[in-house]
């Protein structure tokens, strides 16, 4: 039974919760938790090819092609926010017993650990730039595709295919947990379930939480907290919300910080962005071959669907495929789309869309510029630190002090610090082209766009220029 004591010490589980034989116990290794433990009910999830797909699929999508230790995958990350949310809720069943009873806190810790196992299951190739970028070029439905939606049809997929040990209402639970969104079941489920795995009052869940310690890890910088589990351990559920201590606010501020950092430096990188435009024409030069926008409705053939995609592609044989490689071979060969310009706009600036500034680029273009529309692109994106407005997100988290650990007290900036920005949030505009020869006409063209729609001009770009005489020989270069 040592291997048991093991799991149950490092989970915080009580006997009187789970009871399990050594047999029913398996553990993976993990860089960022050491060990991950899950008993064969969540295995069983684990263990079949739709699940497994998600080895295949890069968290950060094309993220690796610049910080290039961003090798780590979907299922990684899949797993270790099921080891968070096994982890959490046991946490607060320890400090408040009487929050349910024997049977209903285990079926709870199991399903709620499942929600955080499968809640990325639905991924697409190259991750967030599926959804972003390739599904709205490819679909005209009013409806919006997005991944959590491919998470719910797999799950289904996989509960209909493979025998995983649980009843319907629980893949309702379960997917309605995903979501974050509890009017998605009619069985009076408690909120606060819901505040774990993907949490819409305040964005502190398991899934924030894994992926910025898991990213600052493979990225080679330091995360914002280190351990997580000293919040879990002294987390309360007050008026059916998960509280934390009111001493930890600026640590929790500083969670958002970190989450805002890595927006603004690695997820939004311009030559990432770069990257993802192209590898987004690759798949719309071969849609009418894959069918992608039919592919997303159909759990049998998306589930087969990954990042080795790209290999597939290049790899064939037709001049149906020739546009697709053409632009992997410039992909391999390091010939970029290019970035041009940028501009930052405050939060509450409504913008036109992507297609519509991209037409109105083209007119301020001179007549003599020989420039075709589709060889310029446009991003925009909003960067916060995590709340959907631009107040300070600190101010939707709830605390507790110690004196009185069942008073719910609303964060405000004034518990968090002083020495706080104005503003949470902001929103860019930003011009790529896949002809460098056209440059410096779309950057004039958009120096006009933003002196005329947003009274000012951005600044001028630093972009990343190759040196005209590579460095070969380095015992030439000065020592200091």
């Amino acid at each position: 039974m040592a291997e048991f004591e093991e799991y149950s010490q490092r989970q915080g589980f009580g006997y009187t919760l789970i009871k399990h034989s050594k047999s029913e116990i398996r553990k993976i290794s993990d860089p960022i938790y050491d060990f991950i433990y899950f008993d064969q009910t969540i295995w069983k999830v684990i263990d079949n090819p739709i699940y497994q797909r998600l080895r295949n699929i890069k968290q950060l999508g094309t993220t690796s092609w610049v910080f290039q230790g961003a090798n780590h995958t979907r299922f990684e990350h899949c797993l270790g926010v099921g080891h968070l949310a096994q982890q959490f809720i046991t946490s607060i069943y320890k400090n408040q017993p009487y929050l349910d009873g024997e049977e209903d806190k285990r079926r709870n810790i199991k399903l709620i650990t499942i929600a955080g196992i499968v809640h990325d299951l639905g991924h697409g190739p190259f991750s967030h730039m599926f959804d972003n970028l390739l599904i709205p070029k490819i679909t005209n439905s009013s409806d919006i595709w997005c991944h959590e939606n491919a998470s719910e049809m797999l799950f289904d997929y996989m509960y209909d295919k493979y025998n995983l040990g649980l009843e319907k209402d629980d893949v309702n639970f379960i997917n309605a947990l995903v979501h974050g969104d509890s009017n998605k079941v009619s069985n009076g489920k408690k909120q606060w379930f819901y505040d774990i795995v993907s949490n819409k009052r305040n964005g502190i869940d398991v899934d924030r939480v894994d992926y910025i310690r898991r990213d600052c890890h493979h990225l080679g910088q330091p995360p914002s907290i280190k351990d997580f589990s000293y919040l879990m351990q002294e987390s309360r559920v007050i008026d059916d919300e998960i509280c934390y201590p009111q001493r930890y606010a600026f640590n929790i501020f500083d969670l958002f910080n970190t989450r805002y950092k890595l927006f603004k430096i690695v997820y939004l990188n311009r030559i990432s962005q770069c990257i993802e435009q192209m590898i987004c024409d690759i798949l719309l030069s071969v849609n009418h071959i894959y069918k992608f926008d039919q592919i997303i409705n159909q759990p049998e053939k998306y589930y087969k669907l990954n990042d080795s995609i790209i290999e597939l592609i290049d790899s064939a044989e037709g001049p149906e495929y020739t546009k697709a490689q053409a632009i992997i071979k410039r992909l391999k060969m390091r010939e970029l789309y290019k970035f041009v310009s940028e501009a930052l706009v405050p939060s509450s600036t409504i913008l036109e869309s992507n297609d519509k500034i991209k037409e109105e680029l083209y007119t301020y273009l001179p007549s003599n510029a020989q420039v075709n529309i589709d060889e310029i692109y446009v991003s925009q994106g909003k960067v916060g630190f995590g709340s959907n407005n631009n107040e300070n997100p600190i101010n939707l988290v709830h605390f507790y002090k110690g004196s009185d650990q069942d008073l719910k007290i609303q964060g405000n900036d004034t518990t968090t610090s002083f020495c706080l920005p104005k503003s949470f949030s902001e929103k860019f505009i930003r011009i790529f082209v896949s002809n460098v020869q056209i440059i410096q006409y779309i950057e004039k063209a958009f120096d006009l766009y933003c002196k005329n729609k947003l009274g000012y001009k951005p600044i001028n770009q630093d972009r990343y220029q190759t040196p005209e005489k590579p460095i070969t020989d380095f015992s030439q270069i000065n020592k200091f």
